[in-house]
């Protein structure tokens, strides 16, 4: 299913805004939101009289999608249900029924639309009506480009591939949409996502300054397939549905609406998961319910733009004829295609091969992160050592990709632990490269967030046990040595008095507070330890300087602050010293210096170097059989 709402406005046509328009009345309109009484007349003028562009016509699953302008000159997209045609065989019975199956399916997807409308990151609602007795559906006109027709243009090769690392940074802002769903009542799937169905915003930034700062503005359209979970229970009150054709049915129900309408609420075979593509297999119901058809076809979509083609683009040929594809829409069985077989490990853009000196130009993140590097060991920018480094880099996010293809549901990772991944992949990509080029071990960017998501709150509890110590310890050392009296003596200086409790206590504290400050400044948490311990280590120099020339009349009193200085510089020390081990990697893997035997891209060599799971037969293609 497409829906292309591309900005393509009458201005860039080369026309006057108002030629050639049609005038459009919504009859019956309903605002999708609750309007008082003195707000509903304003809203019904902007809404109920459009003027449509049709040369920006686009197909989205059962309906056509046209940019529109109020007479207020504000932009709207109007998307109008497409009636089928009357077969000749059929009766008017028939016909009738049929026509209703249409537009109950379009009022569906309007109700799962209005459930995301108003959440960063999805076309915002405006309402519901018909034109010329056709349903049709009021919402914003996203300014942008899908990433169908950006593709070429974000391509640094001939083979359509992204830079991986740009390809990661899309991914985890598509992963990002995907968890925001998950916040929507009981949650909520789009079912269809693909290149065509996300957009690149680009009224607030263009594209290329969302390229340079590494955060693309994505917005999710279509919502033909989509559906709004609620439970069980929900299913079975009458009383809870939400619309006229109430499908937002949970498990519970007897005529589910994928059931009653699954003709009309498809996918992109190239992208969906294999319980999207048949009919026939048991519990279909419950699993056409689940977040993990997105997060299979959001990762379907991450794939091609790291490989230039679809997981399954190209497939193992049934001839046994090695080196034989077959397109996935030649296949006869789509669902046994992906259920049968795995897709290839991905072929990045830093292939065995590659001209990485013309990559690296059309790179300037990657290039930035390898050039210091490569240069300190002497390599030379279209070096095998530099690519190499580089294809080990990109597999673990090929890795984090092929973990979400899995044909069960049951083994696909959650969305918020893709979008950790990725985040994790983007995060620490330039420390990363230096790491290969070095062969030190990688920081790794773990599916299973538990544990990281255990290690770190173990530290900040740690953190924050440190910190209400190192607080005890100096109020309890300024109180212990308040108005004590103190004899300082520098040189031929002397200085006799009673020692005010706040000076100890900034005595105290400084140090600390210091070294904390220093260590947040830092770019990274290496060189935020090593800073912090260093300003630390300064400013305490001075107070074990003058506590080190002082007499205490109490020998108690100059006890406690000598443990309390030890005490704080100790705890100090710690803080930075857990924020440094939190960045260290835990099992992760190490390049090996050795030559890659295989042509794939980071591919099955760098996979099994890597841990990656791949299983490469005599034509290059990595199955698995059906469990």
């Amino acid at each position: 299913m497409m829906t292309d709402l591309a900005s393509t406005t009458p201005q860039s046509l080369g026309r006057d805004p108002m030629v050639g328009l049609r005038l459009a009345r919504v009859d019956g309109f309903e605002p999708a939101i609750a309007l008082g009484q003195g707000e509903l007349p304003a809203y019904l003028r902007r809404f109920t009289m459009l003027f449509a562009d049709d040369a920006t016509m686009r197909r989205g699953g059962i309906g056509r999608v046209t940019r529109a302008v109020n007479a207020q000159g504000e932009a709207v997209a109007l998307k109008q249900l497409i009636l089928p045609t009357r077969d000749e065989f059929d009766d008017d019975a028939a016909h009738e029924a049929l026509v209703a199956k249409f537009k109950a399916a379009f009022r569906e997807e309007y109700e799962c639309h209005r459930a995301l409308s108003g959440l960063k990151g999805f076309p915002r609602l405006y309402g519901w009506g018909e034109v010329d007795g056709v349903p049709a559906i009021v919402m914003e006109w996203v300014e942008g480009e899908t990433l169908a027709r950006l593709r070429s243009r974000l391509a640094v090769d001939d083979a359509g591939r992204l830079s991986p690392l740009v390809a990661a940074r899309l991914g985890r802002d598509l992963f990002d949409l995907l968890c925001r769903m998950s916040l929507v009542g009981e949650g909520f799937v789009h079912r269809d996502i693909s290149p065509a169905n996300i957009m690149v915003r680009t009224a607030r930034l263009p594209l290329d300054r969302q390229l340079a700062e590494g955060t693309f503005d994505l917005c999710l359209i279509d919502f033909g397939s989509s559906l709004a979970l609620e439970p069980a229970s929900a299913a079975l009150d009458p009383s809870r549905a939400l619309g006229p054709a109430s499908a937002l049915a949970g498990t519970g129900g007897k005529a589910s609406f994928t059931e009653r309408y699954a003709t009309l609420r498809r996918a992109t075979v190239a992208y969906a998961p294999p319980e999207m593509l048949t009919d026939d297999i048991p519990d279909l119901r419950a699993l056409r319910m689940s977040p993990a058809i997105d997060v299979y076809a959001a990762a379907s979509t991450v794939y091609e733009l790291i490989a230039g083609i679809a997981p399954y683009e190209a497939a193992p040929s049934t001839s046994g004829t090695s080196g034989s594809r077959k397109k996935t829409r030649d296949i006869a069985s789509p669902y046994r295609l992906k259920m049968d077989t795995r897709p290839d490990y991905p072929i990045g853009a830093h292939a065995p091969g590659c001209d990485l000196t013309q990559l690296l130009h059309r790179e300037p993140d990657v290039a930035l992160a390898a050039a210091e590097q490569a240069q300190q060991l002497g390599l030379e920018p279209d070096s095998e050592e530099l690519r190499d480094a580089l294809a080990f880099v990109d597999a673990q996010l090929f890795n984090v990709v092929m973990a979400c293809l899995s044909s069960h549901q049951k083994d696909r990772p959650e969305p918020a632990a893709v979008e950790a991944a990725l985040s994790a992949f983007c995060d620490h990509y330039a420390q990363n490269v230096g790491r290969s080029l070095r062969g030190e071990p990688l920081t790794p960017c773990p599916m299973d967030a538990s544990g990281r998501a255990v290690r770190r709150a173990l530290m900040v509890g740690a953190a924050v046990v440190c910190g209400v110590v190192w607080a005890a310890v100096v109020v309890s050392a300024a109180l212990l040595a308040s108005g004590a009296r103190v004899t300082a003596t520098l040189g031929s200086l002397v200085w006799p008095g009673s020692l005010p409790g706040v000076i100890a206590a900034l005595a105290l504290a400084l140090p600390g507070m210091a070294g904390v400050v220093a260590g947040a400044l830092a770019r990274n948490r290496r060189s935020g330890f090593l800073q912090g311990v260093l300003a630390l280590s300064a400013c305490e120099v001075p107070v074990l300087v003058v506590a080190a020339c002082s007499v205490f009349s109490q020998r108690a009193v100059m006890g406690g602050l000598v443990a309390a200085l030890v005490a704080t510089y100790t705890l100090t020390w710690f803080l930075l010293a857990m924020g440094f081990a939190f960045e260290l990697p835990v099992s992760a893997p190490r390049r090996t210096k050795v030559q890659m035997a295989t042509p794939l891209a980071g591919g099955a060599a760098a996979a099994r170097t890597f841990g990656g799971p791949v299983e490469v037969s005599s034509d290059s293609i990595s199955t698995t059989k059906e469990a």
